[in-house]
C-alpha cells in the first residue's frame, strides 16, 4: 500500500506540498527490539521489491523512496531520503532517490555514489 500511496502522491501532489510530508517525524510510540531495528531496512526493501515487481506500469526510485521512508518512520527509524543529480556518460542529467538509515543503505543506495545530494529529508 505504501507503494501505491507514494506513486499517487507523486501524480498528485506538487513537489512543495510533498517536501512537507517528507519532514514528518517518526509517529510509531512503541520501540523496537535491537534484533527489528536491524531487521527493519532489510524487510522494508524487500517487501518494495516484492511490490514493486508486481504493479503495473514502472516504479522507479522516487516513489520507491518515498515508499521505503514512510515505512521507517510509520515503525520509529529516522530514515532520511535523499534526493541527488548527477552528469551521467550515458544518459546525462539524470536524477536519483535513494533512502539510508544512518550509514546503511534501505533502498536505491546501491548507485547513490554516482549523485551529488541536492536536498534531504527531513531537512
Amino acid at each position: 500500500m505504501y507503494l501505491v500511496w507514494a506513486r499517487v502522491l507523486l501524480c498528485l501532489l506538487p513537489f512543495r506540498y510533498l517536501t512537507k510530508i517528507l519532514n514528518r517525524g517518526s509517529s510509531f510510540n512503541q520501540p523496537l527490539t535491537d534484533f527489528e531495528r536491524r531487521r527493519l531496512p532489510e524487510n522494508v526493501a524487500w517487501a518494495i521489491e516484492r511490490a514493486a515487481r508486481y504493479l503495473p506500469g514502472a516504479t522507479p526510485c522516487f516513489p520507491r523512496g518515498i515508499a521505503a521512508h514512510a515505512m521507517c518512520r510509520a515503525r520509529g527509524v529516522d530514515s532520511t531520503l535523499y534526493y541527488g543529480a548527477a552528469n551521467l556518460p550515458d544518459t546525462g542529467l539524470s536524477a536519483h532517490v535513494w533512502v539510508a538509515d544512518g550509514s546503511n543503505g534501505i533502498v536505491g543506495h546501491q548507485i547513490a555514489g554516482d549523485y551529488r545530494i541536492i536536498a534531504r529529508f527531513p531537512r
